[in-house]
């Protein structure tokens, strides 16, 4: 046997999220209360046997509360037996509604009276929340009322001189009774009703709190991840006007107030190692009073600065909790370090934009730089240069690629320090390579690079040869910069056609 209680059910509420759920939790509970009411109801023989003695049931007999009680313990065993098997059914319910019907109605053929407990039955079926079950039990508790005092009527007309006959007993009685049933079928489907509807509200309530709670589950251990990870974390609450801080595991709580300031304190703590540059555009970036605009309808929004002791770093708003318009109103602030991050973006923006080989500059970056002149005028001092490797095609046939790398190692290094901080030089192709000039004295540059060509001598090969072709924008200020470059390379090919003439090799290979 099991006791229920009302604890019982609040704990059944608390573990299903759905109406549809509780009623069949709730059933098997009411099945297991009902289970525990019949195995009481074996107690009826004993105590009507005590009436007996003491003169409360003349009537009645010990045979009677034997009866009772033997039939009592085997309804019990019986649905105790089917609550195990199917301990959701409502079957079983109805059978232990019947089962006490039964017992009443055999107690009144009995001359054993508690007219109370006819509708007690009624009111334990509307424990299932289901109006089509309390309606089933009205109904047969009626029938047994019917069926009872119809047996009875002859007895108690024999000894009631105010009847005139069985069935003015019978009319009398089932006339009351028949009140009464109207009277509990309006109140039973009522309260039965009002049952669900309470239920059921209950139930998208929990199901409701139980989603929240898991969704701050999730995000509170999402903010604890994001605490291991991330340099500092600060929860923010506009709607309560609060900042926490989690990475420091302290969760210390401060007011915001945007009368007197417009930062947190973690923004305001490291404002002070902000970089002079940056501390401007940081102070924007965290300002509290434009965050929620900035913010609006967006999941982050985040800036790159430079700590003045750490390197560079982003801060970062996370669009936690946002109202029906996106305006946030929970948000997330989190700070990380980002320096090595940023020196390996350096090194990835370096290596594509450099020549493997010479260390110089190479075309995509020739190309980027140009790009600009697109839109802006050239200075005046702006000279494009257009250099070419002589025989480096016969060397690499002749000596091998390693003496070619060399040749092409060794214009790089002459053409790079002659130019210097003058301007950029770029290796464009295989023998190839253009620089950008800032001078006003580009024939000065130019003794420069031929001072060092002429001086140079190699492992593999003895010297270096290199033809260069120079536009100046000061002399031809209507040129594009297509159509330098086209006058620069025309003049190199100029000077290389005269070097090849002037030493009689060939243009691919040796005389």
């Amino acid at each position: 046997m099991v006791h229920m209680s009302f604890d019982d059910l609040k704990r059944h509420i608390t573990e299903v999220t759905d109406y549809t759920s509780f009623l069949k939790e709730n059933r098997k509970m009411v099945n297991r209360y009902l289970n525990t009411v019949l195995w009481f109801c074996i107690l009826t023989g004993p105590a009507i046997a005590v009436g007996i003695k003491f003169g409360v049931f003349s009537a009645a007999t010990y045979y009677t509360c034997l009866t009772l009680s033997v039939l009592m313990l085997a309804v019990s065993v019986l649905h105790t037996i089917i609550i195990r098997i199917c301990p959701y059914s409502e079957h079983a319910g109805l059978l232990a509604l019947i089962s006490m019907e039964l017992l009443l109605m055999f107690m009144v053929y009995n001359h054993i009276h508690i007219n109370m407990t006819w509708f007690f039955i009624p009111l334990l079926s509307i424990l299932f929340c289901d109006a089509r079950l309390f309606f089933v039990t009205l109904v047969t508790n009626y029938a047994a009322m019917c069926i009872a005092t119809w047996l009875i009527s002859p007895y108690y007309d024999s000894i009631n001189l105010k009847f005139n006959s069985a069935f003015d007993y019978f009319s009398n009685a089932m006339m009351g009774y028949t009140i009464e049933t109207v009277i509990m079928l309006v109140g039973g489907l009522t309260l039965t009703n009002l049952l669900r509807d309470y239920f059921s509200a209950l139930m998208e309530k929990n199901r409701k709190a139980i989603e929240a709670t898991e969704r701050l589950n999730k995000q509170m251990n999402i903010l604890f991840s994001m605490a291991e990870v991330y340099d500092n974390v600060n929860l923010i609450d506009l709607k309560s006007m609060t900042e926490t801080s989690l990475s420091d595991q302290s969760y210390d709580v401060h007011s915001l107030d945007f009368e007197k300031h417009s930062h947190t304190v973690m923004t305001q703590g490291i404002k002070n190692d902000v970089s002079p540059e940056h501390l401007e555009k940081f102070l924007d970036f965290t300002n509290l009073r434009t965050l929620g605009k900035r913010l609006t309808g967006k999941r982050f929004i985040f800036g790159e600065f430079i700590n003045t002791k750490t390197g560079w770093f982003r801060a970062q708003y996370i669009n936690v909790e946002a109202d029906e318009k996106g305006v946030p109103f929970i948000v997330v602030f989190t700070v990380q370090n980002i320096n090595m991050d940023k020196r390996r973006e350096e090194d990835l923006i370096r290596i594509s934009l450099t020549d493997e080989l010479t260390q110089l500059f190479n075309r995509r970056s020739l190309d980027d730089d140009l790009a600009r002149y697109k839109h802006e005028p050239m200075e005046d001092d702006f000279v494009f240069a257009s250099i070419d490797i002589n025989r480096l095609k016969a060397t690499n046939d002749t000596l091998g690629h390693a003496a070619g790398d060399e040749l092409i190692i060794a214009a790089a290094d002459c053409l790079s320090s002659a130019i210097g901080n003058s301007g950029k030089v770029y290796r464009t192709g295989g023998d190839e390579f253009t620089a950008i000039i800032h001078t006003t004295n580009i024939s000065g540059i130019d003794k420069k690079i031929r001072d060092k060509v002429t001086a140079w001598s190699g492992n593999y090969s003895e010297s270096l040869a290199v033809s260069i072709g120079y536009a100046a924008h000061r002399d031809r200020p209507d040129a594009t910069i297509e159509e330098l470059k086209k006058i620069a390379d025309k003049f190199m090919y100029d000077e290389k056609a005269k070097y090849y003439q002037e030493t009689g090799y060939e243009r691919r290979g040796k005389a």
